[in-house]
This record gives C-alpha cells, sequence and structure tokens, in this order.
C-alpha cells in the first residue's frame, strides 16, 4: 500500500494543490477584501503601481498580477481573484525550485505541508509579506543540501534567500539565523556560517544605523520587564498560543514531533531547537504583548511552525520518512486543516454583515465604534475599503466608516464628495477610481 502511495505522487502532489487553490478561490472575497488585504489593493488601483508598506518590497511577489490586472484595465473581479491567488503561484514556484534543487523530495513535500497545516486565521491575511516570504526558509535550506550547486553557487543563493527575508521582515532574518545554526551544528558546513554572518550584518545594522519603519519602531518598544511566569501564559500571545494549539494545531504538532523521532538527529540540535522554540515563544510573547486580532497573532505562530519545518527539512530523508505512520500523520494533519477553514465562518459572517448594513441602504454610513459587534471592533479602521470592494463586486459602490471615539471627522462630513478611508487618510483629498469604484456623491448618514 505504501509503495502505490509513493508510486502515485504526481497525482497526490496535484490533488493537493489543486485544493490549495480551491480553498483560495472559495475564500476570494474573505481573502482579497479582509482588513490590510483591502488597503493594499486599493492603492495598487488607486495608484496603479505596488503598494509597498516600510520598505518590505517583497510585496511585489504576491501584487504583480492583480497590478498586471490592473494594468490591463480588467474587471474587479477579475482583479480580486487575481489578488486572492497570487501567493499561489508564488509558492507554486519556490516548491519548483525546491524540487530542481534537492534529491529528496521530502523537502518539497515539506514545503508543501508547511502551507496546508499551518493555515487558519492567517490564511486570510494575503497581502501580509511575513507569511509570504516565510516559504524561503524552507528553500534556503533546499539551496545548502543541493548537490546542483558548488560552494560559491550556495554562498550566492543564500545570499539572495536573506536579502528577500530582509527585505519583507526582520522577523524571517532572525528564523533565517536559527535554521542555519542548527544546519551549521548538524552538517558543518561553511556555506551556513556564510549565511549567518551576513544574516547577522543585516540584524546589527536593522538595530543600530537602518532604524526606521515598522521593524525598527518594534525593536525599539520592546520591553523586556514583560518577561515574567506569570506573562509567558497569561499574556495575550500567551492565551491565543494555548487556545491555538489545542483548537486547530495539535496534529500538525504530532506531524513535528513523528519527523523529529524517525529523522535521527544529533542531541545538541535537539536541545539548541528547544531552546531555540522557547526563545522565540519568549520574544513573541514580549514584542506582541499590546494586544492584536487573531490573525495578527496567527501569523506569527505560523512563522514559529515554519521555522520547524525549516529546521525538519535541513536533515528530513526520504529513506527514513517514507513509512506508514509519517504519511497518515501528514494526511491527517492536511485533511484537518481543510476542514477547519471550510468549518471556519467568521471571516465570512463580517462580509455578510458588511453586506447587510448595506442593503437598501445610503451609499454613504457611519457607525459608532461601540455599537458594532465585537468581530467588527477588532479590525475596524479597514470597514471603509473592504465595504467599497464587497458592495463594487454585487454592482452597487458603497462605504461603511465605523467612527472611534477620537476621529475627527465633523469638518469633513460637509463635503458630499468625500470618500473617508483608514484614519490618517481623512486631510487628503481621494478621488476614487471611478472605472472601480463609483461612488455617488452624497453626505455621511450616522445610523444608531
Amino acid at each position: 500500500m505504501l509503495k502505490k502511495i509513493i508510486a502515485q505522487e504526481k497525482l497526490c502532489l496535484a490533488f493537493f494543490w489543486f485544493a490549495y487553490l480551491f480553498l483560495c478561490i472559495y475564500f476570494t472575497t474573505e481573502r482579497s477584501t479582509y482588513a490590510d488585504n483591502s488597503y493594499y489593493l486599493f492603492e495598487i488601483i488607486q495608484h496603479k503601481s505596488f503598494c509597498i508598506q516600510y520598505a518590505r518590497y517583497s510585496a511585489v511577489l504576491t501584487q504583480w498580477l492583480p497590478l498586471l490586472a490592473v494594468k490591463w484595465n480588467l474587471s474587479l473581479n477579475a482583479i480580486v481573484f487575481a489578488y486572492a491567488i497570487n501567493p499561489v503561484l508564488l509558492y507554486f514556484g519556490i516548491f519548483i525550485i525546491i524540487r530542481y534543487l534537492t534529491i529528496e523530495k521530502w523537502v518539497s513535500y515539506i514545503f508543501l505541508a508547511s502551507l496546508l497545516i499551518t493555515v487558519h486565521d492567517s490564511f486570510f491575511y494575503v497581502n501580509d509579506e511575513l507569511n509570504q516570504a516565510g516559504g524561503f526558509l524552507i528553500l534556503m535550506t533546499a539551496v545548502l543540501r543541493s548537490e546542483k550547486l558548488n560552494s560559491i553557487s550556495k554562498a550566492i543563493g543564500i545570499f539572495i534567500v536573506i536579502s528577500i527575508l530582509h527585505f519583507a521582515h526582520l522577523f524571517l532574518v532572525l528564523a533565517a539565523c536559527v535554521v542555519l545554526i542548527i544546519y551549521f551544528i548538524e552538517k558543518r558546513k561553511k556555506e551556513a556560517i556564510i549565511g549567518l554572518c551576513f544574516a547577522i550584518l543585516i540584524i546589527l545594522l536593522r538595530v543600530t544605523l537602518l532604524k526606521g519603519g515598522r521593524d525598527g519602531s518594534s525593536i525599539d518598544s520592546l520591553d523586556w520587564k514583560f518577561i515574567t511566569l506569570r506573562n509567558l501564559h497569561s499574556s495575550l500571545f500567551a492565551v491565543f498560543f494555548i487556545k491555538m494549539m489545542i483548537q486547530y494545531y495539535l496534529p500538525a504538532t504530532l506531524l513535528l514531533i513523528i519527523l523529529f523521532i524517525v529523522n535521527k538527529i544529533g542531541i545538541i540540535t535537539q536541545l539548541f531547537s528547544i531552546i531555540s522554540f522557547i526563545a522565540f515563544y519568549i520574544l513573541l510573547v514580549v514584542f506582541l504583548r499590546n494586544g492584536a486580532s487573531d490573525v495578527y497573532n496567527d501569523k506569527y505562530l505560523a512563522i514559529l511552525f515554519l521555522i520547524f519545518w525549516s529546521i525538519i527539512a535541513s536533515f528530513i530523508t526520504d529513506e527514513k520518512s517514507n513509512k506508514p505512520m509519517v504519511l497518515i500523520a501528514l494526511l491527517v494533519a492536511v485533511i484537518f486543516s481543510f476542514v477547519q477553514l471550510l468549518k471556519g465562518n467568521k471571516y465570512s459572517e463580517r462580509v455578510n454583515y458588511l453586506t447587510k448594513l448595506m442593503h437598501n441602504q445610503p451609499n454613504k454610513q457611519i457607525y459608532l465604534f461601540e455599537k458594532v459587534p465585537g468581530f467588527m471592533q477588532t479590525m475596524s479602521w479597514s470597514v471603509p475599503y473592504e465595504a467599497l470592494f464587497i458592495s463594487s463586486l454585487q454592482g452597487e459602490t458603497k462605504t461603511i466608516l465605523i467612527k472611534e471615539s477620537f476621529y475627527k471627522i465633523d469638518d469633513y462630513l460637509l463635503d458630499s464628495t468625500k470618500f473617508l478611508g483608514a484614519e490618517w487618510t481623512f486631510p487628503s483629498a481621494t478621488k476614487l477610481n471611478e472605472r472601480y469604484f463609483n461612488l455617488k456623491n452624497g453626505l455621511y448618514e450616522l445610523k444608531n
């Protein structure tokens, strides 16, 4: 039976890729309109250019397809669809490169598993640079392990990958350091040291000379006094971590444990892997102490998993991994993840709620923050853009503003041409692209 499954590998891979693509298409509206996604796509349409925030230039990897659709004047439906599936093209490209570089097929399986299993809330953050570039961690291990590249080619490849990670998120560079250290401990390859030196140089520059943007501000805001025994289990991220591990990530965790056991590694590597997990957990407890939405916490949790997928990819072999219990654990984890995504309804509930608010209502509405449900309060700043997309896709452009107490908007409410987006854009005169957002002039109406 096992040999038959392995023999039908191409069919299995095709099934998993199509299943993942199906989920992306099935949740097209949710993935393209939620939170930052809607703002980024709005900016792409408005300016007909990439939307780069905080110098995270890797965003072009998941924005080129919707931008191309805008340049070609395709319909809004086509643009939204392109936006939802663009990451799939990136992931498939990484998968093909990994498959080309490595003899061990399980390295590519691990990459695919990292996509299919560690997706829950983070699945809906389609334009997040942290998650979208995370797959390059496993690509880095594929470069290190490749027998098709010489030492110079490997050093260049690692340099390119770490550069991409740097232009995505500083957290990924920290993760790369851990993977490179463990690879060197286990394999004693000089290329890992070269990559580690480059990664450390980037971190030092970001901490000192190149401070700025979101990552630089985050470094400045770290408060190590927050490391207490109580916070390690009762802080906001700690509570989220425990909840998600129990509800969604037990099969993924079990698979990780099985792979670590089956692919035997040195005791020092095991100890360093455990220490790394503890260190990253503490870092996230400190870093995410101010509270955030589930999707924000989940994208960091997904990266935490990805670090250990990358570690396993460093030493996994087909011979040790082609075992019934491994394949069964993988299948169970993937199916469990798919079912949880299909069962989840809070993002669809958000779309349905906004759709209901706009049905047979004025084109411009204002709702007080304290009057909307909790699941809307969690991420309220982006509602004007979400409503704009949802309504435009349904044929009649409308918008909704969730007004928080600190918003100063009285001076803008007398202008019938005004569109109120995110709070920091209020003073600017935003002229909507009428081809996609035909928002009729009118004053905002306050709703109870």
